[in-house]
């Protein structure tokens, strides 16, 4: 929903300014099409520092968290202005939602990879290494479990980082622990519940 209220604001945008929001690929240079996605990335920018100074924050995580933009052009810069401003709360909500996500797969890829084969181990997935263990890539929810961990730490390094940059000392704690957790594979559904923040 928030990003069509984005889509439609960028559009009346090119609207009030006298150029044309569509175009046809099929008559159009490779040059002008790279040219117009390029201005519209350039509006696209322009509305949502609208919306920062009209204090829109949930409509603009609302669309970080639709994926319809990548995270260095959209996420990045609104985690940096939540951090500059203390906008603690913001952060949190925007940032918590799919680190939830990647370690509720990451439990779930664990417990089917439990019933699969009960002698892989913790250890044998914390240390995997395909040269070593090529026997145990058999089972799809051994790489699951192996990719969904290394998604969920990258996810948490960069939290941890962002976090550092705030006074939010005993939450960045809690999501070390939480960091930790995921690394040895001890996370369990319960831990989630320091990471459901909601405005």
């Amino acid at each position: 929903m928030s990003y069509t209220k984005l889509k439609k604001e960028i559009e009346k945008y090119y609207k009030q300014n006298g150029m044309s929001f569509y175009y046809n690929a099929l008559t159009t240079t490779k040059e002008e099409q790279e040219s117009h996605l390029k201005r519209y990335d350039e509006i696209r920018d322009i509305v949502v520092k609208k919306w920062i100074e009209e204090k829109r924050y949930k409509e603009l995580i609302s669309c970080a968290h639709g994926g319809w933009f990548t995270y260095e052009e959209f996420t990045k810069p609104l985690e940096e202005y939540f951090v500059k401003e203390n906008l603690v709360s913001y952060l949190k909500f925007l940032c918590e939602r799919e680190i939830r996500f990647k370690i509720e797969n990451t439990i779930t890829c664990l417990k089917e990879l439990e019933e699969d084969d009960p002698k892989i181990t913790n250890d044998i997935i914390i240390k995997y290494d395909k040269d070593l263990y090529c026997d145990v890539s058999r089972f799809y929810s051994f790489e699951s479990t192996v990719k969904y961990r290394r998604k969920t730490l990258d996810l948490l390094d960069k939290y941890i980082l962002i976090l550092m940059k705030t006074k939010e000392k005993d939450y960045l704690k809690i999501i070390e622990n939480i960091r930790e957790k995921v690394y040895n594979l001890s996370i369990k559904k319960a831990d989630l519940k320091y990471i459901k923040h909601k405005i």
